[in-house]
């Protein structure tokens, strides 16, 4: 009866206030706790299309895949948050979504080495290396917009980081139910975009 009382409570709050990361990530744990997966599905990706650094949200979120018999988009989400808790040094979710993905008989990403002045050996080498997961590829065949994000997206990012912010970008746009002719609503599109890929 607490469960259902508390459950209720964090439904009316998201209602209330859907932009709110932590309302929304105690609600997707609620709803795990009470089996009600898929819908922590919904909680956990609305908290990444708010914060797509939130490793935590990627192994919450891989978890309640996994229950909803998700397991090859839990593979995606452990390893996109692999990559994201890597890069921040969340040593915790890191260890614990390279637990998930041997489970899932998934590999489990290579790290990529950092270098002085932030680059990969590749790219001190040269080469392309991607900042995001530090792969030497594939790359961009096109600079996927105009601008000076544009070229730096083009410059310093693969292939497969893009294709991976296509789908998250889509549901940023949506989750924070963003205008896209109005300005604001662009640099926050953005500043996302700029975090989910590791720009800054």
């Amino acid at each position: 009866m607490e469960d259902a009382s508390r459950l209720a409570r964090l439904r009316q709050m998201a209602e209330e206030n859907p932009h709110d990361e932590l309302i929304n990530f105690s609600l997707g744990n609620a709803l795990l706790q009470t089996g009600d997966a898929k819908e922590a599905v919904e909680c956990f990706q609305r908290v990444l299309a708010l914060n797509p650094r939130n490793s935590k949200a990627y192994q919450s979120l891989a978890e309640a895949q996994v229950r909803s018999d998700q397991s090859q988009f839990a593979i995606q989400t452990l390893t996109n948050g692999y990559r994201v808790a890597q890069r921040q040094g969340d040593m915790m979710p890191m260890k614990a979504m390279a637990e998930m993905l041997k489970e899932l008989g998934a590999e489990i990403p290579a790290a990529a080495e950092k270098r002085a002045g932030g680059q990969t050996g590749a790219a001190e080498a040269g080469g392309f290396a991607c900042r995001r997961c530090g792969a030497p590829g594939p790359r961009l065949k096109q600079r996927p917009f105009k601008g000076p994000l544009g070229e730096e997206v083009f410059a310093g990012i693969c292939q497969t980081c893009w294709t991976e912010w296509v789908a998250m970008g889509t549901r940023v746009i949506n989750e924070l139910q963003l205008p896209m002719y109005d300005p604001i609503a662009q640099e926050t599109y953005d500043r996302h975009m700029r975090e989910f890929l590791m720009l800054e």
